[in-house]
């Protein structure tokens, strides 16, 4: 299994070059348009928030990385030096409450969540490392 690399500011400038990044390479694989749009609502979803609440007020260095390998599969890893946060232990949001009546944040993590065929969290050292995989069907 091999690795392509995007190394690049965390803050929003960057997230254009990013996506594209991500989006070509889940072009490679094969993807259709509508896999290719999810793949990126989500990886955006997650660059985000990196950017907003992992690196308010000192940007750092964001890592994007597509695992490559002979399976129609894609993997994305993204690598920040952030606050340390896992974004999967928050609790779904209530979508069953009046929009008007629900808290306000936590539908980004839960798209990440429903709109990805596999989605981790770790720490190691003082990096977050996401991991999303979405399988080519």
């Amino acid at each position: 299994m091999s690795m392509l690399i995007k190394q690049m500011p965390g803050r929003v400038e960057s997230l254009h070059e990013l996506l594209t990044f991500i989006r070509t390479e889940a072009n490679k694989k094969g993807f259709s348009e509508d896999a290719l749009n999810r793949i990126e609502l989500v990886a955006e979803e997650a660059l985000v928030n990196v950017f907003v609440h992992g690196h308010a007020g000192n940007p750092g260095q964001v890592e994007v990385r597509c695992l490559i390998s002979d399976n129609p599969s894609l993997t994305v890893e993204i690598h920040d030096k952030g606050v340390s946060f896992d974004p999967l232990s928050l609790p779904d949001p209530d979508v069953e409450t009046e929009l008007s009546k629900r808290k306000i944040g936590g539908m980004g993590v839960f798209l990440i969540r429903k709109m990805t065929d596999g989605v981790s969290y770790r720490r190691e050292g003082d990096n977050n490392i996401l991991t999303m995989t979405f399988l080519n069907r």
